[in-house]
């Protein structure tokens, strides 16, 4: 017999050892063959060679959740403030969130090369997935190098990627074994074979370097090299049946999991500890292997595919026992989804509802919104009764994934069980009810009265605050503005402010102060509509303190969206930058990433009105919206900004083809507010292309709707464009009164317009030095003087001389407005 130690030997072609090197000469490195060709063992022996930070990630499934949520733990070795912000990010799926992911790894000092390896990048080949490897690699991050192994890849840029030298291709043929590798290969682990043994061997295996160790093993067993087999029978052979029987038992009960610790694997095996058992299996086959860095055992796919055919065949009690063992391991972990996926597989629907009144539904985002309608669908109601808790957060989910008609059969279902619960303690019973009434709450939005009503019936039921709802949550769906949210009757806007004041009082009480001030901005902004703008500015401060008291962020850039368009008609720019700024850092530190498309909104209003098209989010402006982060409620705004944008872009045809949808998204809830500037834009859009009579029925039709409550600011804001049609309504004698109060607001506003215009945009804006310029857009990102001296190899003092000359050529006094400058 030989060294059973040589048998792990590994060996190298120079094709693969040179095809390796190129690895820190590409940003991106792809090894694609089919299973079993060694890339797994080629990266990670090239790696572990170099002086270089790698970080591992193997895919196990198509989750975008699970492969973001490990991505995210990748970066905890290098900062963990960055992990955080990550998970706070969400997978990336739009170019906000993209570069928000680049500015926080380019916050990272990368001391040496350091590369992330996702391994078995096959199993999440997704166009999302390429995109953001491709955004990764084509911003060519210093000392940041992405390697993917995989059976094979699906980017439709991949020669695109090639031919812009960001690419490293390496194929199956490269890792191969020719008949002059096998011979190497084989002498390294202590058997001697002729060239022509090799290259009967190489016919058979096709230099498959999978089948060439497990017949290498076979003839280490009968001196027998050539088996015409199938792989897994070549498995069961020389690798499992040699095996004592506590080793085989121990790999079909570990072949459940895509890896597992040696914590885990005691926990779960009913057997002896498994330490001496790990350890030689791992000594005696390259099947199953060991990560240091993440202390895991990982099997090879061949092994696991062969066991997973031996755990098949085990009776049904021994599988469940396994499963329902590797559940509560994972519960352990706080694990859910994963818990909640063995206990399905056992069976055990008392688990899975347990499991969900654990996790109260935190972790069931809508990738899972099939799997977990599938698990109470199929779970008994006997079952349902005894967990009211899991039906309340499972219903709640129903809600959020727009899933209507199931959520109210759900409804239906959980009184029928409240009803037969004679059994359950009075407190327990009304704190469910409570619960439940809450929940229905949101059947109303955004009839005011009609939620109070659930949350005074709330009131009485709950003793202390909610524990099924999120209240961490958005209160605002992402929406900049309250009124927008339920100014819903035309005629009824003044009583609909007082509604929300005497309502909301009952929702903070059962809620802990979600969404506290809220009132307070629809208030202030009501008197912003009226073009009062002195009692809303009063007011918009009152608001910010009440909900800067509660932590509520939603709330918090409502009244700050609304102090900028304040500071807008005074024409205090600095101002507004300021503020813009304020709330950036705010979303940066405190990783609010539900808000930067709220925030990016803000800003397309406000530079839409200066007509700064250049300032204007290119989403925005591009009408990409299928990837925003903005909650369903927060369209119709959305589509007040982008009908703006559209108009100053001078797209009226595209303004008129979209105005049916405006409508319509308006009309859902309803909000008026996007209905009148819906009308407004199409005014305005119809008049450009000498539509004149629809034009005016258009306008007249905004009117309808806003005079009776005085909304006069979207008519003021947009006057650039429908200032003679109002003209002509005036002559008419339509709508008169208005009219005049509407101009009379315009004049302050156009005002306010020039002033910005003439003091921050001034069109010969002096010229700066190639090195003026170098410093000043590192200023306009962040960087301080000590990095920008850093990156520009010179001193901070010569970075602070030239950037006092900036300002002064400029006109400027702080990095924001220098920032707008740059533009």
């Amino acid at each position: 017999m030989k060294n059973q130690s040589k048998s792990r030997n590994i060996y190298f072609s120079t094709r693969i050892t040179k095809a390796m090197s190129e690895i820190f000469n590409y940003p991106l490195t792809i090894v694609e063959a089919p299973m079993g060709y060694g890339k797994t063992t080629a990266v990670q022996e090239y790696l572990n060679n170099n002086d270089a930070n790698v970080l591992w990630q193997k895919v196990y499934d198509n989750s975008i959740t699970s492969f973001w949520t490990e991505f995210c733990n990748l970066f905890r070795e290098l900062d963990v403030d960055c992990s955080q912000s990550f998970v706070q990010l969400g997978f990336p799926n739009d170019n906000i969130a993209k570069q928000e992911m680049i500015r926080l790894i380019r916050k990272i000092v990368l001391t040496k090369k350091t590369v992330i390896v996702i391994d078995d990048y096959h199993l999440i080949n997704t166009d999302d997935t390429n995109k953001l490897i491709e955004y990764l690699v084509a911003n060519k991050i210093p000392n940041f190098f992405i390697v993917l192994t995989a059976r094979y890849v699906e980017f439709p840029n991949l020669e695109e990627l090639a031919l812009k030298g960001y690419l490293n291709y390496i194929t199956k043929e490269t890792l191969e074994f020719l008949p002059k590798d096998i011979i190497k290969y084989y002498r390294l682990c202590g058997i001697t074979i002729k060239a022509i043994e090799a290259d009967e061997l190489y016919s058979f295996t096709e230099g498959w370097i999978s089948a060439l160790y497990l017949l290498m093993l076979k003839f280490d067993m009968d001196n027998s090299y050539i088996f015409k087999a199938d792989i897994y029978t070549l498995i069961d052979k020389v690798v499992y049946t040699p095996l004592a029987e506590i080793h085989r038992d121990f790999l079909v009960n570990m072949c459940i999991f895509d890896n597992f610790t040696i914590n885990q694997a005691a926990y779960v095996w009913n057997g002896e500890s498994p330490s001496l058992i790990i350890d030689d299996l791992v000594s005696k086959n390259a099947f199953v292997t060991y990560n240091k860095n993440k202390r895991t055992y990982f099997m090879h796919s061949i092994l696991k595919k062969f066991l997973e055919g031996k755990f098949e065949d085990k009776n049904q009690n021994y599988k469940n026992t396994l499963y329902v063992n590797a559940a509560k391991w994972h519960i352990k972990k706080e694990e859910y989804l994963t818990s909640m996926q063995y206990a399905y597989l056992a069976g055990d629907f008392d688990l899975i509802l347990n499991i969900v009144e654990l996790d109260k539904g935190n972790s069931i985002n809508s990738e899972y919104k099939d799997l977990i309608i599938k698990y109470f669908e199929e779970c008994p109601n006997e079952i349902k009764k005894r967990f009211p808790i899991a039906m309340l957060v499972y219903m709640r989910r129903l809600f959020t994934f727009n899933e209507i008609v199931m959520f109210k059969k759900s409804c239906g279902d959980f009184m029928e069980n409240m009803q037969n619960m004679d059994s359950i303690d009075d407190d327990y019973k009304k704190r469910l009810l409570g619960e439940f009434e809450l929940l229905l709450s949101f059947t109303g939005y955004n009839d005011i009265e009609k939620m109070s009503e659930y949350h005074r019936r709330a009131c009485k039921l709950l003793k202390e605050p909610t524990n099924i709802l999120d209240v961490k949550g958005s209160w605002t769906f992402g929406s900049p503005s309250v009124l927008y949210m339920f100014y819903r009757k035309s005629g009824e806007l003044e009583k609909e402010v007082e509604i929300i004041k005497e309502s909301m009082p009952f929702y903070y009480q059962v809620t802990n102060n979600h969404g506290k001030g809220a009132e307070i901005v629809m208030e202030a902004e009501r008197y912003y509509f009226l073009g009062n703008f002195e009692n809303s500015e009063i007011i918009s401060y009152k608001a910010y303190q009440a909900a800067n008291g509660n932590s509520q962020s939603g709330i918090i850039i409502c009244s700050i969206f609304l102090q900028i368009r304040l500071a807008f008609m005074n024409g205090d720019f600095y101002n507004i930058v300021r503020l813009f700024n304020e709330v950036r850092v705010d979303i940066e530190n405190k990783k609010l990433y539900l808000f930067m498309h709220t925030l990016d909104m803000c800003e397309a209003y406000i530079y839409s009105y200066l007509n700064l098209k250049e300032s204007i989010p290119e989403w925005i402006t591009r009408g990409e919206f299928k990837n925003t982060r903005l909650l369903f409620p927060s369209m119709a705004f959305l589509n007040i900004v982008y009908g703006r944008v559209l108009l100053v872009n001078g797209e009226y045809l595209k303004l008129i083809g979209n105005s049916d949808n405006f409508i319509k998204t308006a009309s859902v809830f309803p909000n008026l507010l996007g209905q009148i500037y819906t009308y407004i834009y199409l005014a305005a859009a119809n008049r450009q292309i000498f539509r004149q009579n629809d034009a005016l029925a258009d306008l007249k039709m905004a009117l309808e709707i806003a005079m009776l409550d005085k909304v006069y600011m979207p008519f003021v804001e947009n006057c650039d464009y429908i200032k003679p049609l109002l003209d002509e309504l005036y002559n008419q004698g339509i709508y008169c009164d208005v009219i005049s109060s509407i101009l009379k607001l315009h004049v302050s506003y156009i005002k306010a317009v020039k002033l910005i215009t003439r003091d921050y945009f001034k069109e010969n804006k002096p010229r700066l030095t190639e090195r003026e310029m170098e410093i000043a857009r590192l200023a306009a990102e962040g960087f301080s003087n000590k990095v920008i001296g850093e990156r520009l190899f010179i001193s901070q003092n010569t970075v602070k001389t030239q950037l006092k000359s900036v300002f002064e050529k400029l006109g400027v006094n702080s990095r924001s407005l220098l920032k707008q400058h740059l533009k």
